[in-house]
């Protein structure tokens, strides 16, 4: 009965489809996409804060890896798994993305990916405008992923909750962080990725595993010997960026040619890549001049 539902809310979405509202809904589905993330999570710590940008940083990629997990465990097959449901499914490669495709339609990612990105920024912000913006940014990505005939209504639903639990779970994270030493946060670090890796053993697995250990040690190494201080010239700041993510996506792109398509070494890929963002970049910044140390560390 529910499944007969959403078959007709999608049969409803999907005939809505033409090409002004289609290119609409292609500029919502990459602003879900991993590389719309990879833009704008190191903006904000090479850019905004660092202090807010690696806890930006950290409460993503948990998010994601738990919906990659997810998906394996529920294993729902997509509506465009289906033959003969009428429905209209566009920007299918926006779904290939896990390696369990088509049976990886419960919870959405782009709609646990969007809550936990813009929802944990407006909590932080916690000013009006800023939730305004975000409810909208989180319900038009939400809406195009049943548009686009790509997601059940319950994926969307389900992605949402579960970023909100996420969240919530992340601030009191975040009080018993502030109670422990940089020596004990190193070791959580380390430890977390190597144990989200023997959890779940598919690639994605061990690539938010392998990026949050690059990351986790690339903070504290750049936290104690590198101190990058974020100048007041946003001009310096821009120039700092296109040099970082153009680097970023040369890693990205050129590591996925040269290492052997194997999940170990998309852990490795991502590891470098969040040595990169978070310890090499920085010190690139300083090293040129375009940002100062920190002096008063």
């Amino acid at each position: 009965m529910l499944r007969e539902i959403e078959i007709e809310i999608l049969r409803f979405f999907t005939n809505l489809q033409q090409p002004v509202l289609d290119q609409i809904a292609w500029v919502l589905t990459f602003l879900g996409d991993e590389t719309f993330y990879f833009i704008i999570l190191p903006f904000v710590f090479w850019c905004v804060s660092k202090g807010f940008g690696i806890r930006l940083l950290y409460v993503f990629v948990v998010s994601v890896y738990v919906n990659a997990w997810l998906k394996t465990l529920f294993a729902v097959t997509r509506p465009v798994g289906y033959e003969g449901l009428g429905i209209n499914s566009l920007y299918v490669e926006s779904a290939e993305v896990g390696s369990r495709f088509p049976h990886d339609s419960f919870p959405s990612g782009h709609a646990q990916g969007s809550t936990t990105l813009w929802g944990y920024i407006a909590y932080r912000v916690n000013q009006p405008i800023t939730w305004i913006i975000a409810l909208v940014l989180i319900l038009l990505i939400s809406i195009a992923r049943v548009y686009t005939g790509v997601h059940w209504p319950s994926d969307i639903i389900g992605g949402i909750a579960i970023a909100i639990i996420i969240i919530t779970v992340c601030h009191f994270v975040e009080k018993f962080l502030q109670s422990i030493t940089d020596g004990g946060k190193i070791v959580l670090a380390v430890v977390l990725p190597i144990v989200m890796v023997f959890l779940f053993t598919d690639p994605e697995g061990f690539s938010y595993s392998g990026f949050l250990l690059g990351a986790g040690i690339g903070y504290f190494v750049e936290k104690h010997y590198v101190r990058m201080a974020i100048p007041v010239s946003w001009f310096k700041r821009i120039i700092a960026y296109i040099i970082g993510i153009l680097v970023l996506f040369g890693l990205q792109t050129g590591l996925k040619e040269i290492l052997p398509d194997l999940a170990i070494y998309d852990g490795l890929r991502y590891m470098i890549l969040g040595l990169w963002g978070l310890w090499f970049a920085p010190w690139v910044f300083v090293k040129i001049g375009l940002y100062e140390r920190d002096r008063g560390y």
